[in-house]
């Protein structure tokens, strides 16, 4: 009797998965979406971002309050890409090249939304695999119940 419900447990599961796979990629089509925006919009003209003398302060601290969030668990090679952009801002700033700092920090910004929507990415697709989890233990609950019946 275990053996069966085992079986039709691998069944049932098997075609949970094939109904579940279209949720994710849709999800995972909006992330994608959501990316190229987010980096479009980062790509405009390099006098987009005006720098002053506490733009840089600003900055850091931005970037302290990311990396020191659960955004960083979520999303660890994009904190490490705004962390070396950080450190090339602040090079930029020492050399007195305001282009190239504001184009630092244009980009420094974009990553930043970037892993915030890395981190809802991930819990969006956690809450979708715990549901999937709770959909396959309530139909393996199921079928026990309709061989108890019989």
């Amino acid at each position: 009797m275990m053996n069966q419900i085992i079986v039709k447990s691998k069944a049932l599961n098997k075609l949970i998965k094939r109904n579940i796979r279209t949720e994710p990629t849709k999800t995972l089509v909006l992330a994608c979406q959501l990316l190229l925006l987010t980096l479009l919009s980062g790509c405009g003209s390099p006098g987009g971002t005006k720098i002053d003398d506490d733009s840089f302060f600003k900055l850091e601290s931005d970037v302290a309050a990311v990396v020191n969030s659960p955004v960083a668990d979520a999303a660890p090679l994009e904190i490490k890409f705004i962390k070396e952009k950080l450190q090339l801002a602040k090079k930029a700033k020492a050399d007195r090249k305001r282009k190239l700092e504001a184009q630092y920090t244009a980009q420094i910004y974009a990553d930043i939304e970037v892993a915030k929507l890395r981190a809802t990415l991930n819990r969006k697709n956690n809450e979708l695999l715990d549901k999937r989890d709770q959909v396959s233990a309530a139909q393996v609950y199921l079928l026990e119940l309709q061989e108890r019946l019989q």
